[in-house]
């Protein structure tokens, strides 16, 4: 794939793909979201924060992905590639299949493709006032455009606090794609929609990351009685 990497494009093969979840910079307050979720038939996650392992080869820069049925949905995320040994920045929506979520998180990841922006920054140049970045995403549906995330990076653990984590848990580093954990959902109920947008940025200057993809739906061939 073509990334652009502070501003000149970069040809890479990323070689493993790791989605992070419960990644909420306050622990206790995630622990407190995973019992609301088991209300409501999603399992709980044997390890806080949860890591897991999907193929590298859901990773698209393509403005289109295709689905079965609607009931999937974005979850905007910042991106960390390593690339040849240095860390970069982006924006990616790791969308879910949410009717599979409830039988399993892990499948419900890995059957849907992971669109990722083709523009990243060096880690580097953005660490220090990293938390000082937000994300808003929005679901489109029929060109009805309604907020769906909302909240700055302070909310979730720092990127070289994942970085850590993964490198503890036994995963080499060289080349890996991580996808950071996300906000919660405006109103805590799932929209979905016919198109995902979302931005990464900083208010105060003019550093700007966007996300924008289709999202088509192909015919269910096995419908439910």
């Amino acid at each position: 794939m073509i990334l652009n990497l502070d501003g000149k494009d970069f040809e890479w093969v990323p070689h493993q793909l790791i989605v992070a979840g419960y990644t909420g910079r306050n622990q206790d307050a995630v622990k407190k979201h995973v019992e609301e979720l088991k209300k409501i038939g999603v399992p709980a996650p044997p390890n806080i924060p949860m890591i897991y392992h999907v193929s590298e080869n859901l990773i698209t820069t393509n403005n289109k992905i295709s689905v079965v049925k609607r009931e999937s949905s974005g979850e905007a995320e910042i991106v960390l590639a390593n690339v040849n040994k240095k860390w970069y920045i982006g924006l990616g929506s790791d969308h879910t299949d949410r009717i599979l979520e409830s039988t399993s998180v892990q499948k419900s990841k890995q059957i849907c493709c992971k669109p990722i922006s083709r523009c990243f920054w060096s880690l580097d140049s953005v660490a220090l006032n990293l938390d000082e970045y937000y994300i808003k995403s929005w679901v489109i549906d029929h060109g009805k455009k309604m907020l769906y995330q909302e909240g700055y990076l302070d909310n979730l653990l720092k990127p070289e606090t994942l970085i850590n984590l993964l490198s503890n848990r036994g995963f080499s580093l060289n080349n890996i794609m991580i996808f950071g954990g996300t906000l919660p959902i405006k109103g805590g109920k799932f929209i979905f929609g016919d198109r995902f947008v979302a931005v990464l940025e900083n208010s105060s200057n003019d550093k700007k990351i966007e996300l924008d993809y289709q999202i088509n739906f192909l015919a269910d061939d096995e419908p439910t009685e």
